[in-house]
């Protein structure tokens, strides 16, 4: 269990506790709902059910022989890995972003260029780096910092902040196959959190998402008030949906 001791700008502190295995946050010795978590509910099921279909479709191709007779056993076997295979790359791809997540925290911090095996983490590192090695006047704040809001009660941890021409942007990198609207509002809620903490204003939000298929997705916005009205309402709607499943 990891600690994390946040500063807030009325000089008080606060203890957040986080356990990297279940991704659980513990703040007052209860578990705190994250951004990631409260915008998940913006996911659209469609879009899931027709991933998993593709994915469960796939793997059919992949093991089923045309002509080919199977026995019982061999047929459980294709039944579980079919079954089983929405998951299985699922967890490849959480796999690829936190090493690519990993790899932009050492270059960022150090520079640091390492030499890459994989496939899918080398084009989506190297499509960060080509684009991060074009940005000028950026100037670091901190990266990879959690954040907890006391007010609305949840917390977090967003990639990275910095500073340009005198104004803070928050950015947030992503390795999925594309801009998803659920990322804005992760980002909205980060925003409240880290201005509720620091006496900061944040003008700027930016989706830096480098895909495992070596493709790059750029989101520029600004942050204002409209968006804080849809962070709080999807946190609001997640709340709703969590206590009818408690009842």
């Amino acid at each position: 269990m990891e600690e994390h001791k946040l500063k807030f700008k009325d000089n008080t502190e606060e203890i957040l506790y986080f356990d990297p295995i279940p991704h659980k946050y513990y703040w007052n010795e209860e578990n705190i709902v994250s951004a990631t978590g409260i915008t998940s509910i913006l996911t659209n099921a469609s879009i899931i059910g027709n991933w998993t279909a593709k994915m469960c479709a796939e793997e059919f191709k992949k093991i089923v022989e045309a002509g080919k007779s199977y026995d019982e056993i061999q047929l459980i076997e294709m039944y579980d890995k079919i079954k089983k295979s929405a998951n299985s790359n699922m967890n490849q791809a959480g796999h690829v972003g936190s090493q690519v997540h990993e790899m932009i925290e050492n270059y960022i911090h150090k520079g640091t260029v390492p030499e890459i095996h994989n496939d899918l983490i080398k084009k989506s590192f190297n499509k960060f780096k080509e684009w991060y090695d074009n940005q000028k006047g950026l100037e670091l704040v901190f990266t990879e910092t959690k954040v907890l809001s006391r007010i609305h009660k949840y917390t977090g941890t967003l990639d990275a902040l910095f500073k340009k021409d005198n104004e803070y942007i928050i950015y947030d990198w992503k390795t999925s196959s594309g801009i998803r609207d659920s990322y804005y509002v992760q980002l909205y809620l980060y925003v409240m959190a880290l201005e509720e903490q620091l006496d900061i204003k944040i003008n700027k939000g930016v989706i830096v998402n480098c895909t495992k298929q070596g493709k790059l997705n750029i989101a520029e916005f600004p942050v204002n008030i409209e968006m804080q009205d849809v962070a709080i309402s999807c946190l609001k709607l997640h709340r709703f949906l969590n206590n009818k499943k408690e009842k």
